[in-house]
């Protein structure tokens, strides 16, 4: 008898079922089967066995091959997820969610478990604790490095859940975590920039100098914030700087334009920096154009407010001439 043969025999045959619920009789005996014959299967068969008895409104019946997969591979996220997702089925929260903590220990890095976690936050209404669970999470992590990690992937998720107040939670943690690397403060200045928070993220940018002095995006984005707060000379001095020290970036040349417009300065001054601005259109073209038209957009929402004084008003309404001016050197 080969069992390796009749291991793939049966697992061919599984596979032709395609997960039709109505042969899941014929489906266990395979995989009993299967499991008697390859420990190297075993875990997928649990699994499989698993989910189709949850799909088939079993779940307390699922449970168990769920631990099993478990327990098999304890760092699979996956298996994990099925678990504590059975777990809330059957209205077992706690149990639900002491599983995806103890599967963060096992897999901080794990992208679908923290989107896991946070949608069923979000489902629930309780996005205002998540917080204190992914601190309880952290405090069992016997890997301390992975805790900044932990923070910094959940912060990115929330992100691309529109959820702010969440994300702002989580990157501060990361940086709390791990306030010597570059990265988190980064990615925390960008969140903060992108919702207009920018004196804050210009805090955040100037570490990101300090941790990397040749962050040519900190050096440039620390700029153009300046000039998006109305401080024109002190703008026009950062970016100088970074063209004394060949630290310029994509968006460079187009951003000193904006501050060169809004001094006055004269044509021939504003076509050099357009001349160098043009090799650099066929790979970073459609990236500045999408970029200027939403500043465009957003700068015609802040003239649209009633709440902004003259000064800023007069700055805005430059700003959408030279936005315009730039655009019209992208097309």
């Amino acid at each position: 008898m080969d069992k390796k043969q009749d291991c793939e025999i049966y697992c061919q045959l599984e596979e032709q079922l395609d997960d039709r619920a109505d042969l899941l009789p014929q489906r266990k005996i395979l995989h009993t089967r299967i499991l008697k014959l390859s420990l190297a299967k075993s875990e997928n068969s649990y699994g499989i066995m698993g989910r189709a008895l949850f799909e088939s409104g079993q779940l307390q019946h699922s449970l168990l091959p769920f631990k099993r997969a478990t327990i098999i591979n304890p760092e699979d996220p996956v298996a994990r997820i099925n678990l504590a997702r059975t777990f809330l089925e059957l209205g077992k929260e706690n149990e639900a969610f002491s599983c995806v903590q103890k599967a963060l220990c096992f897999s901080p890095n794990a992208y679908q478990l923290h989107n896991f976690i946070i949608r069923t936050f979000e489902e629930q209404g309780r996005l205002g604790t998540l917080g204190s669970f992914y601190k309880e999470a952290a405090s069992m992590l016997a890997d301390r490095d992975s805790v900044p990690a932990l923070y910094s992937i959940s912060a990115v998720i929330l992100v691309s859940f529109k959820k702010y107040p969440q994300a702002f939670e989580m990157y501060e943690k990361a940086v709390e975590a791990d306030p010597i690397n570059p990265g988190h403060h980064y990615e925390y200045a960008m969140l903060l920039y992108q919702e207009g928070l920018f004196e804050e993220a210009i805090v955040q940018f100037e570490h990101v100098k300090r941790l990397n002095p040749r962050n040519k995006a900190a050096f440039n984005n620390i700029a153009h914030i300046h000039y998006c707060l109305g401080r024109i000379e002190k703008a026009c001095e950062e970016f100088e700087h970074i063209l004394g020290n060949r630290l310029e970036s994509a968006g460079t040349y187009s951003n000193y334009i904006l501050v060169l417009y809004h001094l006055d300065k004269g044509e021939e001054v504003i076509s050099r920096y357009r001349d160098l601005l043009q090799p650099q259109l066929r790979k970073n073209g459609p990236m500045l154009k999408g970029m200027y038209r939403e500043a465009l957009r957003i700068t015609q929402a802040i003239l649209e407010r009633h709440d902004i004084d003259e000064e800023m008003r007069e700055f805005n309404a430059k700003k959408i001439k030279g936005l315009n001016l730039v655009l019209s050197f992208l097309n």
